[in-house]
């Protein structure tokens, strides 16, 4: 009888054990794929931005007619100028609530641009990217853009913060950093400028609110 009282207690351990085994990899690869959405999420704002940072924003003289202008809200004139070693924008949570500082120059994307499907699983917030200029030690000029995508458990509430998670939720950050060119005369006709330089890292520190 106390063989089997035994028995019986370690097979209950081992079920146990196995349970929370299972549990675990299911929680790290319901993680995982949040992570890997918020990453896409946030890579398109990213590509959003840069794409129309290449486009003329209709200050240019001789645009051909017709030819895609930049949205609005990236004109050049839009933009902060961020000076050699001062604090830049991205870094300041005020900036991504809207409340003050550069809401003209963040741009959320529309659920088509992000490539969500109107019916389906979507995430709890729709991607953003913001822009500004940044004046490097020589005194050129390239552009900061920072983009942050979010997962489908991600809260829809934005008084949570830009940092906020629920349960399983996940916002990932991205930067790239954009050196561009004048129009050449191979793009004239689209008013293109050329992308000269590019650098693209995560955020692993992201600003606070």
């Amino acid at each position: 009888m106390l063989v089997v009282m035994v028995l019986l207690l370690i097979l209950g351990v081992s079920a146990a054990a196995v349970l929370r085994d299972a549990v675990s990899a299911e929680r790290f690869a319901h993680n995982l794929r949040q992570q890997q959405w918020a990453q896409q999420q946030a890579e398109l704002a990213l590509r959003h931005c840069e794409a129309e940072l290449r486009k003329p924003d209709g200050s240019e003289a001789g645009l051909p007619p017709g030819v895609a202008l930049r949205d609005p809200a990236l004109a050049e004139t839009q933009l902060t100028r961020t000076a050699w070693e001062a604090p830049p924008a991205w870094r300041q949570g005020a900036n991504w609530t809207g409340v003050a500082g550069l809401s003209t120059a963040r741009v959320t994307l529309s659920q088509d641009q992000a490539g969500l499907p109107v019916q389906g699983l979507k995430p709890g917030r729709l991607p953003e990217c913001l822009v500004e200029l940044q004046v490097l030690a020589d005194g050129a000029l390239v552009h900061v853009i920072t983009a942050r995508g979010f997962s489908p458990a991600y809260p829809v509430s934005s008084s949570m913060g830009p940092n906020a998670a629920s349960a399983g939720g996940a916002v990932v950050w991205v930067q790239s950093i954009v050196l561009l060119g004048a129009p050449t005369s191979e793009a004239q006709a689209s008013g293109q400028r050329p992308l000269l330089d590019r650098l693209w890292r995560r955020i692993l520190q992201p600003p606070v609110p």
